[in-house]
């Protein structure tokens, strides 16, 4: 048995062979000492874009895909790996378990303005938005918390 936490935050207990492995990518995207977030629909809380990586797919090609998929920011640069966090996971809507390496990645970009939810190509993203990282606090997080916050201070 593998202990988690689900979308929510929740933890919860699974057997070891409902997981499967993701590899994905998350764009922390900057303008000065804003960065780019959505509200995830199933918690409401703030997330980063990106995704799975999809078999053939270089990192960095995963995370432009996801990036335009999602927030429809086309001119981002991709700079310095941040961090690679090994996280186990269950997304509930769809009875998912990963085991999840997730690669995060500073990002800059000028675009100002993001796609419209209905056109955002992930049923769990929404609402893209530029917040202060100052004011982003470690409850803001649906789950890795610690995690998420020492990657926005490595930022600072």
């Amino acid at each position: 048995m593998i202990e988690c936490c689900d979308h929510t935050g929740k933890k919860v207990t699974l057997p070891r062979d409902k997981f499967r492995f993701r590899p994905s990518v998350y764009g922390l995207i900057r303008q000065g000492d804003k960065i780019c977030v959505c509200r995830t629909k199933s918690s409401g809380q703030i997330w980063f874009p990106g995704g799975g990586v999809e078999i053939g797919e270089s990192l960095h090609d995963a995370l432009r895909r996801e990036i335009d998929e999602e927030t429809g920011l086309k001119d981002v640069q991709i700079g310095r790996q941040l961090k690679v966090i090994e996280n186990f996971f269950y997304y509930g809507p769809t009875d998912e378990a990963m085991h999840a390496f997730l690669f995060f990645y500073e990002c800059t970009t000028e675009e100002k303005d993001f796609k419209a939810n209905h056109l955002v190509q992930d049923e769990e993203s929404r609402d893209f938005q530029w917040l202060e990282i100052e004011n982003i606090r470690r409850d803001d997080f649906p789950d890795m918390q610690d995690e998420l916050i020492g990657l926005l201070a490595m930022l600072q």
